[in-house]
């Protein structure tokens, strides 16, 4: 009995690193050509894996897509984490700035794939489906724990589109200059961005929490 149940649960264990490494290597092999031109073939090949393997623990090849969007995303913006700063004993400004120091070290780093394959799946028209159905998941709960940031921040309404706005403003230079770091345009000469990645952090929180502090003061 203990031996048939050891068996069961190394079964287990095996499933969740071949299913793991299916989602490493489709997204490593994502990001050097996007998605939509990588085989079936290739990802199981690099997993060192059968082609029957991604069926088995995705049911799809656009189920084995949408898992791997999930995790990119889980990995931008961590959803334990994300828990653990909105309970924290601080004022809802030290949440913001943690929020966004979070965001930034993890979409800024050159040392991933996961960045180098969501700047490019989201411009990719043809594959906006699969991230839309990805991103109304992750923002029913990640959205609406950072809302509640802002809310307490600025003191707006959950259901006041202000919010929104203001949560959008605040966030979307973080991943524009992400995005920049992620693509073949050298963004940093363009804009003669030249300073370090703290420094510039430090002027995008100033600049919105200036635009923040507008509402509050309303």
């Amino acid at each position: 009995m203990e031996r048939a149940v050891k068996g069961k649960r190394q079964q287990r264990d095996d499933g969740r690193q071949t299913r793991d490494r299916l989602l490493e290597c489709a997204g490593i092999l994502a990001a050097q050509k996007g998605f939509s031109l990588v085989t079936s073939k290739e990802i199981c090949k690099l997993a060192g894996t059968n082609l029957a393997a991604i069926n088995y623990h995705f049911g799809s090849r656009e189920g084995l897509y949408e898992e791997l969007l999930y995790r990119i995303h889980q990995y931008m913006v961590n959803e334990d984490r994300l828990r653990e700063m909105v309970g924290e004993d601080s004022t809802p400004g030290e949440k913001i700035s943690a929020l966004v120091d979070m965001v930034a070290e993890q979409v800024w780093s050159q040392e991933n794939w996961q960045m180098q394959v969501w700047s490019r799946e989201v411009m990719h028209t043809s594959q906006s489906a699969h991230v839309s159905t990805v991103l109304m998941q992750v923002i029913k709960v990640k959205g609406s724990l950072a809302l509640k940031m802002f809310s307490d921040y600025t003191g707006l309404a959950m259901d006041d589109i202000r919010l929104y706005m203001c949560f959008l403003c605040f966030m979307a230079p973080i991943m524009l200059v992400a995005f920049g770091k992620h693509s073949t345009i050298e963004y940093s000469r363009i804009t003669h961005a030249s300073c370090s990645d703290k420094e510039m952090l430090g002027n995008i929180k100033q600049f919105c929490f200036a635009g923040l502090d507008s509402y509050r003061r309303q």
